[in-house]
């Protein structure tokens, strides 16, 4: 009886001690390799499969990231007790993602297959040739507008002598708004020609890769008042 006793007052006082102990999170991922990013009481870093093994309390924002995937995002609430295991599934990105970036902002389907380089000419030859086309444009109507205003005042002029005088001044005028009107029809096609381009790029040269990789178990750990900090490295044979 005093033995059970004992044993009852040992389990009402440590358990306190033990809701308080904290979880540990084990993360595994297909693929495998993927980038861990965990934010909340502390900031923690690993590559699945990985073992957060500190005492973890509370919600976290949970982070996967891989080459070639999709970003993984979700929140989560760490208490004590058995350990937690997710695991998470990156879904691949894809051409048709990609094109469907690029219909909408010329370079962003590149930006996504992570071809920034190629996504920063595209987006700034797009930005380019749209300034010039919107130049082009009020250049145009401008010259349109001005050959419209003569050709009333042409069409008005009763006097045979003025309207002779008139017809040289008309026909630099409809030259003008021709150039302008040119022009204009150029860049638009130019514009057109580096959207289509475009979204050509961002289908056939997507990056067709197969990430594949056997990685250790690489976690970082702190404790709990952050006075100690260190990387855990385990291999698997």
């Amino acid at each position: 009886m005093i033995i059970r006793i004992c044993f009852l007052l040992t389990v009402l006082l440590t358990s306190p001690l033990l809701a308080q102990s904290g979880g540990i999170l084990e993360v595994t991922s297909d693929p495998a390799g993927t980038v861990i990013n965990l934010e909340g009481e502390f900031k923690l870093a690993g590559v699945t499969p990985t073992v957060f093994s500190q005492p973890l309390n509370g919600p976290y924002e949970l982070t996967a990231s891989r080459e070639g995937y999709e970003t993984y995002r979700t929140k989560i609430n760490i208490t004590g007790g058995s350990p937690i295991s997710i695991n998470i599934q990156l879904a691949p990105k894809t051409r048709f993602k990609a094109f469907i970036r690029s219909m909408v902002i010329p370079g962003w389907g590149q930006f996504y297959g992570g071809e920034k380089t190629r996504g920063t000419l595209f987006s700034l030859a797009t930005i380019g040739s749209g300034i010039a086309a919107l130049i082009n444009q009020l250049n145009y109507q401008d010259k349109r507008d001005a050959y419209d205003d003569f050709l009333a005042e042409y069409v008005d002029e009763r006097s045979i002598e003025r309207k002779m005088q008139m017809e040289d001044m008309l026909d630099l005028v409809r030259k003008e708004a021709y150039d302008a009107e040119s022009s204009r029809n150029i860049t638009l096609g130019v514009l057109a020609a580096v959207w289509v381009y475009n979204l050509f790029d961002a289908v056939i040269f997507f990056p067709d890769k197969k990430y594949e990789s056997h990685v250790p178990r690489l976690t970082f750990e702190t404790n709990k008042d952050m006075s100690r900090a260190g990387l855990a490295l385990n291999f698997s044979f």
